[in-house]
């Protein structure tokens, strides 16, 4: 038995888009196989719509290692204390730095920083009917990992250094950041279900396609970089298949003799 991990974007499928035609069909003959495929996304799980999240997947590993549920139960979920929550989100704010915090049940996001208001991700899940907390001092103000854009305002060293202590940064290149608590992580969250089964790295295969997979890749015994990847990612990949519209993950699955 292998265990398979695959991000979501631009990895399974396009950034906001379905999944390619083939994809779900060659999951699924893995799976039949006897292997356990599970999504690991540095979504939280109210972001991770049904129609990504079917039952071709055993399990999914959510918010960069802190939540893990596998047939339906949850064997981990690691949120925040709400007092760092309200501080990191004072520092966001005292640094003009734009964030939304996720959790597995809500988003949060600061409403009195400029500029947070028009993110068109909070347009999306307001529109999406997620629940949205935008009050810093609402007691449900809290969060499991957070995602932070920055522009030429912004105190990006001041930010740095007053979340170092208890957040990974994972430069996604472009403007902005994932917080990753520290501990957890894509790869975190693959060694607890590589115990959880009592599976060796030789049995892990991991799928991504930008630098918050790096951690996933080089804990798998085999990482697998999309043709669409960054250069980093496939610069540490153990081979690079085909990008996501032209059968990358089916491409792959038949070059491992999985389908």
């Amino acid at each position: 038995m292998k265990l398979l991990f695959f991000d979501i974007d631009e990895t399974l499928i396009p950034s906001g888009g379905a999944y390619p035609p083939g994809v779900e069909d060659a999951l699924r003959k893995t799976k039949e196989k006897g292997h356990k495929l599970f999504i690991n996304t540095g979504r939280v799980r109210s972001n991770v719509e049904d129609y990504i999240f079917t039952d071709v997947f055993s399990g999914i590993v959510c918010g960069c290692g802190t939540h893990i549920i596998y047939e339906g139960n949850e064997l981990l979920y690691r949120t925040l204390p709400r007092e760092l929550c309200h501080d990191i989100a004072l520092l966001c704010r005292k640094c003009n730095m734009y964030a939304l915090f996720e959790h597995k049940n809500h988003t949060c996001y600061d409403a009195e920083l400029p500029g947070n208001n028009d993110n068109p991700l909070v347009e999306y899940f307001r529109r999406s009917g997620r629940k949205l907390i935008t009050d810093l001092e609402d007691p449900d103000f809290v969060f499991d990992k957070f995602t932070v854009w920055y522009n030429n305002r912004s105190d990006v060293l001041a930010f740095r250094e007053g979340t170092k202590e208890h957040f990974t940064l994972i430069d996604r290149e472009g403007d902005f950041y994932e917080m990753e608590p520290r501990g957890f992580s894509k790869a975190s969250g693959m060694q607890f279900l590589m115990d959880y089964f009592g599976c060796g790295v030789e049995d892990v295969i991991a799928f991504g396609d930008s630098n918050n997979d790096i951690e996933m890749l080089k804990k798998a015994g085999t990482g697998i970089a999309m043709g669409n990847a960054t250069d980093e990612l496939k610069s540490i990949a153990s081979f690079v298949t085909d990008d996501i519209n032209h059968d990358g993950i089916r491409n792959a699955l038949i070059k491992l003799k999985l389908i």
